[in-house]
């Protein structure tokens, strides 16, 4: 089991490579993704908006909504105020810190190309690409 955040989710729908071939090999390497409930809003904002600049075709963002709701098996609840704790005291956005938070208190790794939260939560940050 692992953490992925929303920059993962994005890579294997519609990021660049090298970087969706490393979503991919990631899925493949452990296929059991978790992230707390919020990632389902950061998923829809940046497939919206990759639609509406024809980055990616309606009928891709379909495919990937279907697809990325199987893939991400469970929404966690967080802790707000250990989020919160956590965002202050390293600096991150609350909305970063929950996938941190979810990482630690799950006692598994976080993978991520947020380049703060690689610097902040080396611990259990771990970057992609692989």
């Amino acid at each position: 089991m692992i953490v992925v955040d929303n920059t993962v989710l994005i890579d294997f729908w519609a990021g660049e490579e090298p970087f969706r071939s490393d979503a991919k090999r990631l899925f493949r390497m452990d296929s059991d993704w978790i992230a707390p409930g919020l990632w389902f809003y950061e998923f829809g904002n940046v497939m919206s908006k990759l639609a509406r600049l024809n980055v990616i075709s309606e009928s891709r963002k379909k495919q990937a909504w279907s697809d990325a709701l199987e893939m991400v098996r469970s929404f966690h609840e967080i802790d707000a105020y250990g989020v919160d704790r956590l965002a202050e005291s390293k600096g991150l956005k609350f909305y970063d810190a929950a996938y941190v938070w979810l990482a630690q208190s799950q006692e598994c790794v976080l993978h991520t190309r947020d380049k703060q939260i690689l610097r902040e939560c080396s611990d259990v940050a771990v970057a992609m690409p692989l």
